[in-house]
């Protein structure tokens, strides 16, 4: 048989392909041709780079996720934010004992209110929900906690799940690289049946934490949806905990959705990352960047 050049060794293509069988390459019938890749490969190559999302999340995107929200949320409160906007000013320019002037990130509310006189899109979207679409797409933004970390919380069914979808799917058209979907409620129940008697039905496939956990932690991207639906067995605090501290020293960035933000988490009597005395895992999660499922400006109206 004629030799594979040495680069193009390995490659694999589709097994029903009717050029290369599989092979990935293709031997041209003249031998002082040289082999070619075999057009099947881009086709695995792109799926490879397709982060693995649930069918309902799959075509997830910013641009229909804006146009769901101004329909569904920002409409019934589009007149308030406008109204709002000249008393968010006032607040603004008040004296230095005022409650805006005392909250932090003054100057974020002071852009916020320019790019909303222009666009008033920028103060109807989800507070932070700019910042995220930025990172995703440009690569761009200055995480206060060392750690690209998001955490997106709000109400149930106020599109927590499809805005991360999203930012997941652009992260990964941007930087070629695949991410990772996981149910936070599923997982946790996985690893606290690996905790049973391996013969009964809870843990039919004989899996480990290890088998559970450690494909994910070099994730180049990790969605953890409904953070806040994590077992409150100590055991799954800690391989979850070992998961997001890995997570952190290899700068991997992740996604968090919860219904609460991590203060109001932390405060539940079962709250599970609470129980293991872990206190620089509890930081980094309060140190996250936030995008609140909030109109941005009507956010900053109910601290007037």
């Amino acid at each position: 048989a004629r030799p594979v050049p040495q680069e193009l060794a390995g490659m694999r293509g589709r097994p029903d392909c009717p050029h290369c069988a599989g092979a990935g390459v293709i031997l041209d019938p003249d031998p002082m041709r040289p082999a070619r890749v075999c057009p099947c490969t881009r086709d695995l190559r792109a799926e490879a780079l397709t982060p693995e999302l649930p069918g309902r999340y799959r075509e997830a995107s910013f641009a229909t996720f804006w146009k769901w929200w101004s329909k569904e949320y920002a409409t019934g409160q589009i007149s308030r934010i406008v109204g709002g906007m000249e008393d968010l000013k006032a607040a603004l320019a008040g004296p230095s004992d005022d409650v805006v002037a005392e909250l932090p990130q003054r100057d974020r509310l002071e852009k916020l209110l320019a790019a909303a006189e222009k666009n008033l899109e920028h103060g109807v979207r989800p507070l932070g929900a700019e910042d995220l679409h930025t990172w995703a797409t440009k690569g761009r933004h200055r995480f206060r906690g060392g750690w690209e970390l998001w955490w997106i919380h709000g109400a149930v069914q106020s599109g927590k799940t499809t805005l991360a979808a999203a930012a997941l799917r652009a992260w990964s058209e941007r930087t070629g690289q695949a991410g990772r979907f996981v149910s936070v409620r599923t997982l946790s129940q996985q690893v606290k049946n690996t905790y049973f008697d391996t013969r009964s039905w809870q843990n039919q496939d004989f899996m480990s934490v290890r088998d559970l956990l450690d494909p994910l932690k070099n994730q180049p991207l990790l969605l953890l949806d409904e953070w806040d639906l994590l077992d409150p067995d100590s055991r799954v605090a800690a391989a979850f905990g070992e998961l997001l501290t890995h997570r952190y020293h290899e700068g991997l960035p992740t996604l968090l959705t919860s219904v609460l933000p991590p203060e109001g988490l932390s405060q539940r009597e079962n709250y599970a990352p609470a129980r293991l005395g872990d206190a620089s895992l509890l930081r980094r999660l309060e140190g996250a960047e936030r995008v609140v499922m909030t109109p941005a400006l009507a956010w900053w109206l109910d601290r007037l």
